[in-house]
Protein backbone atom coordinates (compact mmCIF):
# COMPACT_ATOMS: atom_id res chain seq x y z
CA UNK A 1 0.00 0.00 0.00
CA UNK A 2 1.23 3.50 -0.82
CA UNK A 3 2.35 5.77 2.00
CA UNK A 4 1.24 8.91 0.14
CA UNK A 5 -2.15 10.60 0.35
CA UNK A 6 -3.70 11.29 -3.05
CA UNK A 7 -7.14 12.73 -2.29
CA UNK A 8 -7.12 16.54 -2.29
CA UNK A 9 -9.50 16.81 0.67
CA UNK A 10 -7.51 14.32 2.75
CA UNK A 11 -4.29 16.20 1.99
CA UNK A 12 -5.93 19.44 3.13
CA UNK A 13 -7.24 17.89 6.35
CA UNK A 14 -3.91 16.21 7.11
CA UNK A 15 -1.80 19.31 6.49
CA UNK A 16 -4.05 21.39 8.71
CA UNK A 17 -3.71 18.82 11.47
CA UNK A 18 0.08 18.85 11.13
CA UNK A 19 0.29 22.35 12.62
CA UNK A 20 -1.14 21.56 16.08
CA UNK A 21 0.69 18.22 16.07
CA UNK A 22 4.11 19.81 15.62
CA UNK A 23 3.35 22.82 17.84
CA UNK A 24 2.47 20.65 20.82
CA UNK A 25 5.47 18.37 20.27
CA UNK A 26 8.06 21.17 19.96
CA UNK A 27 9.63 20.46 23.39
CA UNK A 28 10.78 17.12 21.94
CA UNK A 29 13.15 19.03 19.64
CA UNK A 30 15.20 19.66 22.79
CA UNK A 31 16.30 16.01 22.59
CA UNK A 32 18.31 14.02 20.06
CA UNK A 33 15.89 12.84 17.41
CA UNK A 34 15.62 10.68 14.33
CA UNK A 35 12.20 11.40 12.82
CA UNK A 36 10.93 10.66 9.34
CA UNK A 37 8.24 9.13 7.12
CA UNK A 38 10.13 5.90 6.45
CA UNK A 39 7.98 2.82 6.92
CA UNK A 40 8.52 0.74 10.04
CA UNK A 41 6.78 -1.78 12.26
CA UNK A 42 6.31 -1.69 16.01
CA UNK A 43 9.37 -3.26 17.60
CA UNK A 44 11.81 -2.09 14.93
CA UNK A 45 15.01 -0.33 16.03
CA UNK A 46 16.17 3.10 14.87
CA UNK A 47 19.63 4.47 15.65
CA UNK A 48 19.58 8.04 16.92
CA UNK A 49 22.80 10.09 16.70
CA UNK A 50 24.01 11.83 19.85
CA UNK A 51 26.32 14.73 19.01
CA UNK A 52 28.54 15.89 21.84
CA UNK A 53 31.23 18.52 22.12
CA UNK A 54 34.00 18.52 19.46
CA UNK A 55 37.58 17.76 20.44
CA UNK A 56 39.97 20.62 21.13
CA UNK A 57 41.71 22.63 18.42
CA UNK A 58 45.18 21.61 17.27
CA UNK A 59 48.34 23.49 16.42
CA UNK A 60 49.12 23.12 12.71
CA UNK A 61 51.87 20.60 12.07
CA UNK A 62 51.48 20.00 8.36
CA UNK A 63 48.32 17.92 8.48
CA UNK A 64 44.80 19.34 8.69
CA UNK A 65 43.29 15.95 9.52
CA UNK A 66 44.90 15.71 12.95
CA UNK A 67 42.45 15.57 15.87
CA UNK A 68 39.49 15.89 13.50
CA UNK A 69 37.11 13.49 15.24
CA UNK A 70 34.07 14.79 17.12
CA UNK A 71 32.26 12.85 19.81
CA UNK A 72 29.49 11.33 17.72
CA UNK A 73 27.77 8.18 18.89
CA UNK A 74 24.46 6.55 18.05
CA UNK A 75 22.04 4.95 20.44
CA UNK A 76 19.48 2.28 19.49
CA UNK A 77 15.86 3.23 20.14
CA UNK A 78 13.08 0.67 19.86
CA UNK A 79 9.83 1.81 18.25
CA UNK A 80 7.75 0.31 21.04
CA UNK A 81 5.13 3.05 21.46
CA UNK A 82 2.04 3.38 19.27
CA UNK A 83 -0.70 5.89 20.06
CA UNK A 84 -3.71 6.83 17.95
CA UNK A 85 -6.85 8.97 17.91
CA UNK A 86 -9.91 8.23 15.78
CA UNK A 87 -12.69 10.67 14.91
CA UNK A 88 -15.77 10.28 12.75
CA UNK A 89 -18.40 12.38 11.04
CA UNK A 90 -21.76 11.31 9.70
CA UNK A 91 -23.50 12.66 6.64
CA UNK A 92 -26.06 14.31 8.92
CA UNK A 93 -23.32 15.95 11.02
CA UNK A 94 -21.69 17.35 7.91
CA UNK A 95 -24.99 18.64 6.53
CA UNK A 96 -26.03 20.37 9.77
CA UNK A 97 -22.68 22.05 10.51
CA UNK A 98 -21.55 25.18 8.70
CA UNK A 99 -17.85 24.61 9.40
CA UNK A 100 -15.75 21.90 7.84
CA UNK A 101 -16.36 19.50 10.70
CA UNK A 102 -13.82 16.87 9.67
CA UNK A 103 -11.02 19.48 9.54
CA UNK A 104 -11.85 20.61 13.06
CA UNK A 105 -12.15 17.13 14.53
CA UNK A 106 -8.90 15.86 13.01
CA UNK A 107 -6.94 18.97 14.07
CA UNK A 108 -8.23 18.59 17.63
CA UNK A 109 -7.29 14.91 17.59
CA UNK A 110 -3.79 15.78 16.33
CA UNK A 111 -3.30 18.20 19.21
CA UNK A 112 -4.39 15.62 21.77
CA UNK A 113 -2.24 12.92 20.17
CA UNK A 114 0.82 15.17 20.32
CA UNK A 115 0.21 16.02 23.97
CA UNK A 116 -0.20 12.34 24.86
CA UNK A 117 3.01 11.43 23.01
CA UNK A 118 4.93 14.26 24.71
CA UNK A 119 3.69 13.26 28.15
CA UNK A 120 4.73 9.66 27.47
CA UNK A 121 8.22 10.72 26.38
CA UNK A 122 8.59 12.82 29.50
CA UNK A 123 8.18 9.72 31.67
CA UNK A 124 11.89 9.11 31.03
CA UNK A 125 12.73 12.24 33.05
CA UNK A 126 13.10 10.75 36.51
CA UNK A 127 15.40 11.07 39.50
CA UNK A 128 16.63 7.55 38.79
CA UNK A 129 17.77 8.59 35.30
CA UNK A 130 18.97 12.15 35.93
CA UNK A 131 19.65 12.55 39.64
CA UNK A 132 18.87 15.43 41.97
CA UNK A 133 17.12 18.59 40.72
CA UNK A 134 19.22 21.36 39.21
CA UNK A 135 18.08 23.88 41.83
CA UNK A 136 16.12 23.49 45.09
CA UNK A 137 12.39 22.89 44.75
CA UNK A 138 10.31 26.04 44.37
CA UNK A 139 6.81 27.21 43.50
CA UNK A 140 5.94 28.94 40.24
CA UNK A 141 5.61 32.35 41.95
CA UNK A 142 9.26 32.13 43.03
CA UNK A 143 10.61 31.17 39.62
CA UNK A 144 12.30 34.17 38.00
CA UNK A 145 15.29 35.17 35.90
CA UNK A 146 17.70 34.70 38.80
CA UNK A 147 16.52 31.11 39.19
CA UNK A 148 17.15 30.56 35.48
CA UNK A 149 20.70 31.82 36.05
CA UNK A 150 21.07 29.43 38.99
CA UNK A 151 19.95 26.59 36.74
CA UNK A 152 22.41 27.74 34.09
CA UNK A 153 25.18 27.66 36.68
CA UNK A 154 24.28 24.10 37.63
CA UNK A 155 24.42 23.07 33.98
CA UNK A 156 27.83 24.67 33.64
CA UNK A 157 29.15 22.93 36.75
CA UNK A 158 27.99 19.63 35.26
CA UNK A 159 29.99 20.45 32.09
CA UNK A 160 26.83 20.33 30.01
CA UNK A 161 27.72 21.76 26.57
CA UNK A 162 26.66 25.41 26.42
CA UNK A 163 24.94 25.01 23.09
CA UNK A 164 22.39 23.93 22.28
CA UNK A 165 20.55 24.02 25.58
CA UNK A 166 16.81 24.18 26.12
CA UNK A 167 14.57 24.95 29.06
CA UNK A 168 11.15 23.28 29.08
CA UNK A 169 8.73 24.71 31.62
CA UNK A 170 5.26 24.01 32.91
CA UNK A 171 2.85 26.80 31.96
CA UNK A 172 2.74 28.31 35.45
CA UNK A 173 6.52 28.66 35.69
CA UNK A 174 6.76 29.98 32.15
CA UNK A 175 4.03 32.54 32.85
CA UNK A 176 5.79 33.82 35.95
CA UNK A 177 8.90 34.43 33.85
CA UNK A 178 6.86 36.68 31.56
CA UNK A 179 6.23 38.98 34.52
CA UNK A 180 9.87 39.03 35.64
CA UNK A 181 11.33 42.54 35.43
CA UNK A 182 14.45 41.48 33.53
CA UNK A 183 12.46 39.43 31.04
CA UNK A 184 9.83 42.14 30.59
CA UNK A 185 12.49 44.77 29.92
CA UNK A 186 13.98 42.54 27.23
CA UNK A 187 10.87 43.25 25.16
CA UNK A 188 12.08 46.88 24.96
CA UNK A 189 8.59 48.20 25.68
CA UNK A 190 7.52 47.08 22.22
CA UNK A 191 3.88 46.17 22.72
CA UNK A 192 3.89 44.18 19.51
CA UNK A 193 6.86 42.06 20.64
CA UNK A 194 6.18 38.28 20.77
CA UNK A 195 6.55 38.25 24.53
CA UNK A 196 3.69 40.72 24.90
CA UNK A 197 1.33 39.64 22.13
CA UNK A 198 1.97 35.89 22.06
CA UNK A 199 3.47 35.26 25.54
CA UNK A 200 6.53 33.96 23.71
CA UNK A 201 10.06 33.95 25.13
CA UNK A 202 12.31 32.47 22.46
CA UNK A 203 15.64 32.51 24.31
CA UNK A 204 16.74 33.34 27.82
CA UNK A 205 20.15 33.03 29.51
CA UNK A 206 21.40 30.81 26.70
CA UNK A 207 18.36 28.50 26.71
CA UNK A 208 15.78 27.93 23.99
CA UNK A 209 12.49 28.09 25.89
CA UNK A 210 9.47 25.82 25.48
CA UNK A 211 6.19 26.00 27.38
CA UNK A 212 4.14 22.87 27.98
CA UNK A 213 0.80 22.12 29.57
CA UNK A 214 1.09 18.33 29.68
CA UNK A 215 2.94 17.82 32.98
CA UNK A 216 0.26 16.68 35.46
CA UNK A 217 -0.16 18.74 38.62
CA UNK A 218 0.08 15.56 40.69
CA UNK A 219 3.27 14.35 39.00
CA UNK A 220 4.80 11.56 41.12
CA UNK A 221 8.21 13.27 41.27
CA UNK A 222 6.79 16.83 41.28
CA UNK A 223 8.40 17.64 37.94
CA UNK A 224 7.64 21.10 36.54
CA UNK A 225 10.37 21.42 33.90
CA UNK A 226 13.95 20.71 32.98
CA UNK A 227 17.09 22.17 31.46
CA UNK A 228 18.53 19.90 28.81
CA UNK A 229 21.18 19.30 26.18
CA UNK A 230 20.02 17.06 23.29
CA UNK A 231 22.34 14.23 24.32
CA UNK A 232 20.20 13.53 27.41
CA UNK A 233 17.37 11.70 25.64
CA UNK A 234 17.05 9.94 22.28
CA UNK A 235 13.70 9.84 20.48
CA UNK A 236 12.76 8.10 17.22
CA UNK A 237 9.58 8.38 15.14
CA UNK A 238 8.47 6.57 11.99
CA UNK A 239 5.42 5.84 9.84
CA UNK A 240 3.57 2.65 10.72
CA UNK A 241 2.73 1.00 7.42
CA UNK A 242 -0.88 -0.28 7.58
CA UNK A 243 -1.55 -3.88 6.64
CA UNK A 244 -5.27 -3.44 5.91
CA UNK A 245 -6.78 -1.61 2.95
CA UNK A 246 -7.97 1.95 3.59
CA UNK A 247 -9.55 4.49 1.28
CA UNK A 248 -6.64 6.80 2.05
CA UNK A 249 -3.47 6.05 4.01
CA UNK A 250 -0.20 7.93 4.21
CA UNK A 251 2.55 9.52 6.24
CA UNK A 252 2.18 13.19 7.13
CA UNK A 253 5.55 14.77 7.91
CA UNK A 254 6.75 18.19 9.00
CA UNK A 255 9.60 19.14 6.62
CA UNK A 256 11.52 21.05 9.31
CA UNK A 257 11.51 18.60 12.22
CA UNK A 258 10.64 15.31 10.54
CA UNK A 259 7.77 14.77 13.01
CA UNK A 260 5.43 12.25 11.44
CA UNK A 261 1.97 10.84 12.00
CA UNK A 262 0.05 8.29 9.98
CA UNK A 263 -3.30 9.24 8.44
CA UNK A 264 -6.00 6.65 7.71
CA UNK A 265 -9.49 7.25 6.29
CA UNK A 266 -12.17 4.58 6.04
CA UNK A 267 -15.96 4.46 5.79
CA UNK A 268 -18.67 2.51 7.58
CA UNK A 269 -21.33 2.35 4.86
CA UNK A 270 -23.90 0.78 7.19
CA UNK A 271 -23.71 3.72 9.60
CA UNK A 272 -23.02 6.24 6.84
CA UNK A 273 -19.97 7.55 8.74
CA UNK A 274 -16.49 8.55 7.67
CA UNK A 275 -13.68 7.72 10.10
CA UNK A 276 -10.19 9.24 10.25
CA UNK A 277 -7.44 7.81 12.43
CA UNK A 278 -4.15 9.55 13.11
CA UNK A 279 -1.42 7.55 14.77
CA UNK A 280 2.15 7.92 15.95
CA UNK A 281 4.81 5.20 16.10
CA UNK A 282 7.77 6.18 18.26
CA UNK A 283 10.24 5.21 20.96
CA UNK A 284 12.60 6.89 23.40
CA UNK A 285 15.35 6.20 25.91
CA UNK A 286 17.54 8.07 28.38
CA UNK A 287 21.09 8.65 27.14
CA UNK A 288 23.60 10.91 28.95
CA UNK A 289 22.60 11.32 32.57
CA UNK A 290 24.58 14.55 33.10
CA UNK A 291 22.88 16.35 30.18
CA UNK A 292 19.57 17.09 31.91
CA UNK A 293 18.72 18.95 35.12
CA UNK A 294 15.23 18.56 36.52
CA UNK A 295 13.11 21.37 37.97
CA UNK A 296 10.66 20.35 40.71
CA UNK A 297 8.14 21.94 43.03
CA UNK A 298 7.97 21.46 46.83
Amino acid sequence: MSNTLTNVKDIKVAQKALMPFTANLMPVTSFSTNFGPQQADKGDTVRVPLVGAPSGSSDFAGDYTANSDSTVTTIPVTLNRHKFKTVHVSARDAAETAMDLLDTLVSSAAQQLAQDVLLDIMTVITAANFGTPGIPALNATNFDYKKVLNLRETCGNAKMPASPRSLVLDAGYYTNLLADEVVAKSFNLNLSAPGVTDALIKRLAGFDLHETVVIPSDHAEKLVGFAVHPSAVAVAMRYLQPVADYQQAGAVTDPNTGMTFGYLRFTDTRANKVFVTIECLYGFTAAKTDALKRLVKP
